[in-house]
């Protein structure tokens, strides 16, 4: 096993400290000063791991769900609005979408639920990893092993809405963020979701049976959570 130099060790820290943007930094608010000097030996053991991993963040679980392997999962909590409008929620989570988008129709299958409100719900992200190419079926099985069911295109809508700098947050753009609720649309199944390039956001539809590119971001809830619907 090769040990790092000194030489080594400085260069590799010269070169952190001189592409890290420190002003977009807020060290209250983050507590990153406290935490290293408080607790510098177990921030140490948490850097070594980060080298250990190639300079990449290693995610082993998220409040109980277990990532696929070589992959990630994100929790949000974002406002969701199941009795909202169809047309009025495609255009606050993709204000990019042409009016004449496939996506727009069949809203019919995605009836609003009548009587609810606005809620904070509590919404997965995941992602299968570099250079892969997932199918919605593997992706759903994989989610019923974690007791978590595919979130709702309302759901997927208000993430975009709410979250339009996910793409910052995840260290991904262009990125899609998908929901796996089929519908069916000109005799075959399509799902919905919400492309983000850089400033821009479109909502759009894609074949429930294609594979999925590794720029996709599935989004899940809990199986018997709030924002779930009966099947």
């Amino acid at each position: 096993m090769g040990q790092i130099t000194a030489d080594q060790s400085q260069a590799v820290m010269a070169a952190l400290a001189t592409n890290t943007k420190w002003s977009e930094i807020d060290f209250e608010k983050c507590g990153l000063q406290d935490s290293v000097l408080r607790d510098g030996q177990s921030a140490g053991q948490r850097f070594v791991r980060f080298l250990q991993n190639g300079g990449r963040f290693q995610i082993i679980s998220t409040d109980g769900i277990v990532p696929p392997k070589g992959g990630m999962a994100r929790m949000l909590t974002v406002p969701v609005n199941e009795a909202r409008a169809w047309q009025e929620a495609i255009d606050a989570a993709g204000p990019n979408t042409p009016k004449d988008y496939n996506v727009r129709k069949g809203g019919d299958q995605y009836p609003p639920l009548v009587g609810t409100t606005e809620r904070l719900e509590e919404i997965w992200v995941v992602n299968f990893g570099r250079g892969r190419i997932t199918p919605s079926l593997g992706t759903i099985a994989w989610g019923k092993k974690q007791r978590l069911i595919p979130a709702s295109p309302r759901a997927c809508f208000a993430i975009a809405e709410h979250l339009p700098k996910l793409p910052t947050y995840l260290g991904m753009d262009p990125m899609a963020v998908v929901s796996l609720r089929e519908c069916s649309f000109g005799g075959r199944q399509f799902c919905r979701f919400v492309w983000f390039r850089g400033a821009r956001r479109e909502a759009s539809l894609n074949w429930l049976e294609d594979g999925w590119n590794d720029y996709c971001w599935f989004a899940f809830v809990r199986e018997l959570g709030p924002g779930t619907l009966e099947s």
